[in-house]
């Protein structure tokens, strides 16, 4: 009897049929004995991949006067460097307040901003220091609202010894211009003169006589 597939397909036609035929035969064997490729090897999870992972996934509070040097590096622009360098700050001298993680080489004002959503806030920086009560003091209902602005503010402020809170209270004096006196004096000692305050980057003879009355070294 003829085989009716010569008709249809050529020799080269029905090996290469008889082969896929084989082909799936085989697979569907394998699939019944239980029979599973091979997982593919799990690529190596980096450390950057975690620190962001755990950034994402949880709330992280960070309390840099206790945190190890793992949950440091945890923090925005903290690396193994910097994070070892908060430790040897804090074991010289302890943290006051939280903003004084800016006294770090290389942390400035964008990286604080930046970490501070993760820091656990303590000390006077983050606090409004209570203002007296100025004559502009109005009465509504009972209650009593007391404003003072810088300008009306005439307490003294050491520019040697003054921290940010302090300095900031001053007309025209903001936290980055605060921080840029505080680096000064780490740089070039104590300001010798009132006058000398003009040296920092940012503070010119105009600022410096609208505040002139309310400085003292």
């Amino acid at each position: 009897m003829r085989n009716p597939i010569n008709n249809l397909l050529t020799p080269q036609e029905q090996k290469v049929l008889l082969y896929l035929a084989c082909f799936f035969m085989l697979g569907g064997a394998l699939n019944l004995m239980g029979w599973t490729p091979l997982a593919a090897s799990k690529r190596p999870v980096s450390t950057s991949e975690i620190k962001e992972t755990v950034k994402t996934d949880a709330e992280i509070k960070i309390d840099i006067r206790t945190a190890t040097k793992e949950e440091l590096i945890l923090l925005p622009g903290i690396g193994e460097k910097r994070a070892a360098d908060i430790i040897a700050r804090r074991k010289e001298k302890p943290f006051q307040n939280v903003s004084e993680i800016m006294d770090i080489k290389g942390i400035g004002q964008g990286t604080y901003e930046k970490m501070k959503p993760m820091l656990i806030i303590f000390g006077d920086s983050e606090i409004v220091a209570p203002v007296a009560k100025s004559p502009s003091t109005k009465e509504n209902g009972g209650k009593k609202k007391s404003t003072l602005s810088k300008a009306d503010d005439d307490s003294i402020v050491n520019i040697n010894s003054g921290g940010i809170s302090e300095l900031t209270k001053l007309s025209g004096i903001g936290e980055v211009k605060a921080r840029a006196i505080i680096d000064y004096r780490k740089e070039n000692g104590a300001f010798g003169s009132i006058e000398d305050l003009v040296k920092v980057k940012g503070i010119g003879a105009k600022t410096l006589e609208k505040i002139r009355h309310r400085l003292a070294i």
